[in-house]
């Protein structure tokens, strides 16, 4: 299966046996992560952890090509409908479906045994916790991030510079463009996923030593590539002083989810806690329509959003939610709270 790329010089039969026992961490199987995903499964990477929150939905099909009609149609978590099309492309890869936020209490154990973290998310909350965990840990990560027409990705490297070298401050919500309010064409996410999952080979295949070590971006406005050389800070809170605060800190519990009009609910106790969905589902049975769909409960309140439209409510086992249909984290946080609970 895999000849073709064997002959290359740089990968060979050794380079391949090393990525048959590769495991690689790819958090977000959305737009970017699922270009990667597809990526890493055809070249003959053995292990994959998916990790996703989220579920298909109509609007992901433009860009999110592990995806259907049909996941869009019943609500697929993104991590289960990836590892289903894995599955179909290398049946020999490992692959673990993780339908979870990864957070402060699960990121250490997601990522235990991975080679490489590869970056398929849409917010920089999360990239900066996977920052903290990769240079804690000394895992290589590959930084990949695309709006409108533009794509950037950088290797995380235990010798280099870290993604807090490249922003120091944490932009304040609303500072930067996401697909939401710039949008996003579905060739530049493809691009710049194939790159970071090119990243990604070279480090699992031993070969490090060819990784573009710059900040690398493409402007498709303009048709301009480029690749910044960034120095390690010495003074970054990160990889300078070793101050793992995103590790440490507590978040909004409340995060928009890019593209999706749509926001996730965490439950005040954090990732971990326990629900009966079946339990949950008798209690919701006055305030709307609800039917459970695998591990999670989803339906339609008869509570409203500020233009009239009823909420889209999907439950996790994890105690996790999606409230669709809307925008604003305080409502979204207040819709969990009163049909919910903590």
């Amino acid at each position: 299966m895999h000849q073709r790329q064997m002959l290359l010089d740089w990968l060979g039969a050794e380079g391949q046996r090393r990525l048959r026992d590769a495991h690689a961490l790819v958090v977000g199987c959305g737009a970017l992560g699922g270009v990667i995903i597809e990526w890493l499964a055809r070249a003959g990477v053995g292990q994959l952890t998916l990790v996703d929150r989220d579920v298909v939905e109509p609007s992901n099909l433009h860009r999110q090509v592990l995806f259907t009609e049909r996941d869009a149609r019943e609500g697929v978590p993104k991590a289960e409908a990836a590892a289903r099309r894995v599955r179909e492309i290398a049946s020999g890869v490992r692959v673990h479906a993780c339908v979870e936020h990864l957070g402060l209490g699960n990121a250490s154990e997601l990522a235990r045994g991975a080679g490489v973290i590869v970056d398929g998310l849409d917010n920089i909350e999360t990239r900066l916790v996977l920052n903290d965990l990769a240079v804690r840990d000394g895992t290589p990560y590959i930084y990949a991030a695309a709006v409108a027409m533009q794509g950037r990705s950088m290797a995380i490297m235990p010798d280099g510079a870290c993604l807090r070298c490249v922003f120091p401050e944490q932009a304040q919500p609303g500072a930067l463009e996401t697909c939401d309010t710039a949008g996003v064409l579905g060739p530049v996410v493809g691009l710049t996923a194939s790159f970071a999952a090119l990243q990604a080979l070279r480090v699992l295949a031993g070969r490090a030593d060819l990784l573009d070590r710059g900040l690398w971006s493409a402007d498709l406005v303009v048709n301009r590539f480029a690749s910044l050389r960034v120095p390690r800070d010495v003074g970054c809170p990160c990889c300078g002083v070793r101050q793992f605060s995103f590790l440490q800190a507590v978040g909004d519990r409340a995060a928009n989810l890019c593209g999706r009009g749509a926001v996730q609910v965490l439950p005040p106790g954090g990732v971990r806690a326990t629900i009966s969905l079946p339990a949950l589902a008798e209690r919701l049975r006055a305030h709307g329509v609800f039917e459970m769909r695998g591990d999670r409960l989803q339906g339609e309140l008869a509570t409203c959003n500020a233009d009239g439209e009823a909420y889209e409510l999907t439950v996790f086992a994890d105690g996790r939610a999606i409230v669709g249909r809307c925008t604003d984290r305080d409502a979204a946080r207040s819709v969990y709270d009163r049909f919910i609970g903590g």
